[in-house]
């Protein structure tokens, strides 16, 4: 015998249509037993010949229910369980026809609601397939019972049968309750279908509809509006570094920010990944800098992981009458952003007079670079230039002083040899790699004598050029090249 697990649970979609016919038969034969048991008293002589006859009608309304209900219970299929339970209440109720000799109020009584419970369970179908077994079942009755033809009803017969009036009442109260369901499960769908789960954020496909009824609003109306994408900095270095549940929550946190920050007619979006779009309307590009100013001050004072500031980069956008379609206005947003990721990160970039771009840097002086390196430098402003031109290279880059302290190192360089937080020395940096078996294979169990040798060889010749095998397969062409002030080390894969 099957379990109710087996029958697909006691919760799924079908089980529940079963039960909520399970509801409806209870009601609709204890509503129609009187009337069967009326024609039967005014048939009958109350013999024990006769009290035999109302034993079927009985046990069809007091027993039946429960046996139905449970065979859909026990089923794989229990929707199709109770296809069969209503061809088996057509029967049964085409022998109570016979039963009751054709008594007209009864007997359309049962056909129509019985017909009415199979087209509203399971389709006109069912109702077809229930009209013909509804018709064994007279045919059934006739050979059990025996033919009697009295159709007429008496006027205890037809006050008997007022109460099956209230079986469509409870059809009416289980298809409410089931359209109101579905209606809910509609809006649920909807809701996700605009939202993106992680972040409770409009979703791209949602947010773009908004941001392309702006634009039909500007240019209908001429109301200023400005686009804002902004983007998360180094994430990739959070995965890595904090693991993908720290930048889940990373994205979470900043999400909340945004709907703490952003005024109640704003529409911030995930756009996709780490980054995001905000749509504002009626602001200006600078009103959106300034917003967007408060945002860059909470992502300083308030991290969005514990112990570590993660900082982002915002590209503005005003609706001019240049842009003259929304894709052009979304993609100068989109270039403002390019701008500000190239210029160092965590910093506002938006289209200046005449072109050219506006720009609010880094807070603190921090020069965008990232906030878990140690920045040695005497001239900030050529750090910043370097980190331009080296920062989204696919060739590893990193500049260590004549102590072997890391000074600044690009993205390739912390993915390729998973730099930790802190000020860190070269042989900070290898004990890690060959502690978490990341970065060069370190085949050696004496860590301190391969950085012996190591040294030597730098120290040896002021460039070198070798081939280093890394943990993850790749062979790496290293670089390593000395002087006055430090050493730089490069990295690509051949």
């Amino acid at each position: 015998m099957n379990t109710p697990a087996a029958g697909g649970g006691e919760h799924t979609p079908q089980l529940g249509f079963a039960q909520r016919s399970y509801r409806a038969r209870q009601a609709g034969l204890l509503f129609g037993l009187p009337m069967v048991l009326a024609v039967l008293y005014e048939r009958g002589d109350l013999t024990w010949a006769s009290w035999l006859l109302w034993l079927g009608p009985l046990l069809h309304a007091l027993l039946w229910p429960h046996l139905a209900w449970w065979r859909a219970r026990q089923s794989r299929d229990p929707f199709r369980a109770e296809g069969d339970n209503l061809l088996a209440d057509h029967f049964f109720g085409g022998a109570w026809t016979a039963l009751m000799a054709f008594n007209a109020v009864p007997s359309l009584l049962i056909l129509a609601l019985m017909s009415m419970d199979s087209v509203a369970g399971c389709g006109p179908r069912l109702m077809l397939r229930g009209l013909l077994v509804h018709a064994v079942g007279v045919f059934a009755g006739v050979l059990l019972y025996g033919f009697d033809w009295q159709p007429l009803s008496s006027l205890v017969v037809v006050a008997a049968s007022v109460p099956m009036l209230l079986h469509p009442i409870a059809i009416g109260f289980v298809t409410n309750q089931a359209l109101r369901k579905l209606q809910r499960q509609r809006e649920a769908l909807e809701t996700l279908s605009r939202i993106d789960a992680l972040s409770g954020l409009a979703n791209r496909g949602h947010w773009e509809v908004l941001v392309r009824k702006e634009f039909a609003r500007y240019r209908r109306y001429g109301h200023t509006a400005t686009l804002v994408m902004a983007d998360l900095d180094h994430f990739k270095y959070i995965n890595d570094r904090y693991g993908h549940a720290a930048g889940d929550e990373a994205i979470r946190r900043f999400a909340a920010l945004l709907g703490r920050e952003l005024r109640a007619n704003d529409t911030a979006g995930r756009y996709g990944g780490e980054e995001f779009g905000i749509l504002l309307p009626d602001t200006t590009g600078e009103g959106a800098r300034e917003m967007m100013a408060r945002l860059r001050r909470c992502l300083h004072d308030e991290p969005l992981i514990d112990g570590h500031v993660v900082t982002a980069s915002f590209g503005v956008a005003e609706l001019t009458p240049m842009l003259d379609t929304c894709e052009a206005w979304m993609r100068v947003a989109d270039q403002m952003l390019y701008r500000a990721k190239h210029a160092g990160r965590d910093r506002i970039v938006l289209p200046g007079p005449g072109g050219s771009e506006a720009e609010d840097g880094p807070l603190n002086g921090e020069e965008g670079v990232p906030p878990h390196l140690a920045v040695a430098a005497a001239r900030p402003d050529v750090l910043r230039q370097l980190l331009t031109g080296i920062d989204m290279s696919e060739t590893a880059f990193a500049l260590f002083d004549p102590v072997d302290r890391l000074v600044l190192a690009n993205a390739a360089f912390i993915e390729m040899y998973g730099v930790p937080a802190g000020d860190l020395r070269f042989a900070d940096l290898m004990r890690n790699c060959h502690t978490h078996r990341i970065g060069p294979r370190i085949e050696t169990d004496d860590i301190d004598a391969w950085l012996a040798a190591a040294d030597s060889k730098r120290r040896s010749r002021p460039w070198r050029s070798f081939d280093v095998d890394m943990m993850d397969g790749r062979i790496l062409r290293v670089e390593e090249t000395s002087f006055g002030e430090g050493w730089v080390l490069t990295a690509i894969s051949r």
